[in-house]
C-alpha cells in the first residue's frame, strides 16, 4: 500500500477542477492506497472527501488540512491573489512536513511563482528549488514522458545568469541522482550545446569545450554513457539519433521541444530525493479556471507514474 500526498497548489487555479475530474480514479486508487490532499482553510472543496487532522493507517482518499482551525478564506477561481499565493506555498511546506514525518510520495499541483513571491516569500523559484531547501540536498528537474526524458541543468533563472549557474553546477550530485533514480537504468545520455550549433568548435562560444566538457567527463567517470555536445536546434528532429536522457543547458532549451512532443502526458519528476515527487507538466491556467474545460491528463499521468513498479535491476 502506497502513501501519496498531494499538495493543492494555488486554490484559484484549475487544480480543484483537475481533482474533481480525476475524483473517480482517486477514489478507486484509494481502495488500495492512502492518498491525502494537503489543503488549507478555504472555500474550494471536493464532494465526499473525508477531512483528517493527521494521517490514518487505512486506505482511502482523504483531505488532510494543515490548518484546520484557521479562518476560512474565500477564493474566486481565476482570480489569484497574495492570499492564494501564500496558501499555495504554506500547503507545499505542510506537505513536505507531512512527508518527512510519515513518508510517502508527493504530487505537487501547480502554483504561481509570481503570486507566491507577491505574498512576501522572498527568493521563491519553484517546487524543485523549494524541495532542495526543504530536504537540504541538491535536486534536479527531469521532464519525463512517453518518449523523452529531459533534465534542464539550470531551471528558473534569467537567461543572462545561465553561464554563471553552469559554472556552479554540481555534476557529481547529478551523476548520483541519475544513478539512483528508479526511472533511469544505464541511460544513453546526450547533452545539448549552450551556443548555436554547439559553439561551432569555439567560433560561437567556448562553453561547450570548457563547462560542458568537464561536466560530461564527470558523468563518464560515473560509468554513464554520454555523447555531445549536440546542436540543440536539431537534436529532437524526426530521424535524429534517440537518447534515453537529454541534458539541456537552460529551461526553455529543453522544455519547449519536450512539451511540443509529449503534450499533456509529460510529468515533472524530481531527482535527488529519497522518495518520488511528480507534478503535471502545465501551470495554473488561471485564464480557464472555473470554465469546466481543464484537462486532468497531467494529474492522471502523475498518479500512473507513482503506481508504476520501478526497481533497479541487479
Amino acid at each position: 500500500m502506497k502513501t501519496i500526498l498531494i499538495s493543492e497548489g494555488d486554490p484559484t487555479s484549475i487544480n480543484y477542477e483537475l481533482l474533481g475530474s480525476a475524483f473517480p480514479l482517486l477514489q478507486s486508487l484509494g481502495k488500495h492506497h492512502r492518498i491525502y490532499l494537503v489543503r488549507g482553510a478555504h472555500n474550494q472543496t471536493l464532494p465526499r472527501l473525508k477531512a483528517l487532522k493527521t494521517p490514518i493507517d487505512e486506505p482511502g482518499f482523504y483531505s488532510l488540512d494543515w490548518n484546520p482551525t484557521g479562518k476560512t478564506k474565500t477564493f474566486v477561481l481565476g482570480k489569484p491573489s497574495k492570499a492564494s499565493g501564500k496558501m499555495a506555498y504554506d500547503s507545499l511546506l505542510a506537505a513536505i512536513d507531512f512527508q518527512k514525518e510519515w513518508g510517502g510520495d508527493l504530487i505537487t499541483l501547480p502554483l504561481s511563482k509570481e503570486w507566491v513571491q507577491k505574498s512576501g516569500v522572498k527568493g521563491f523559484r519553484g517546487h524543485t528549488e523549494a524541495l532542495a531547501e526543504g530536504y537540504k540536498r541538491p535536486t534536479f528537474m527531469m521532464m519525463s514522458g512517453e518518449r523523452l526524458n529531459v533534465i534542464p541543468l539550470t531551471t528558473h533563472v534569467p537567461l543572462k545568469d545561465v553561464v554563471k549557474e553552469l559554472k556552479q553546477f554540481n555534476w557529481k550530485e547529478l551523476k548520483n541522482a541519475i544513478t539512483r533514480s528508479p526511472y533511469l537504468h544505464k541511460p544513453n545520455i546526450a547533452y545539448l550545446g549552450l551556443n548555436p550549433h554547439a559553439g561551432e568548435g569555439g567560433k560561437i562560444g567556448t562553453e561547450e569545450m570548457t563547462l560542458l566538457k568537464v561536466g560530461a567527463k564527470a558523468l563518464r567517470q560515473g560509468k554513464l554513457f554520454v555523447e555531445g555536445p549536440l546542436s540543440a536546434d536539431s537534436a529532437f528532429l524526426p530521424g535524429a539519433k534517440p537518447y534515453d536522457l537529454y541534458l539541456a543547458c537552460y529551461h526553455d532549451q529543453g522544455l519547449i521541444p519536450f512539451k511540443l512532443l509529449e503534450g499533456k502526458k509529460g510529468v515533472n519528476i524530481t531527482l535527488g530525493l529519497d522518495f518520488t515527487r511528480v507534478s503535471p507538466d502545465h501551470g495554473t491556467a488561471f485564464g480557464i479556471a472555473g470554465k469546466g474545460c481543464a484537462d486532468p491528463t497531467g494529474l492522471i499521468s502523475c498518479l500512473e507514474r507513482l503506481l508504476e513498479t520501478k526497481t533497479k535491476p541487479i
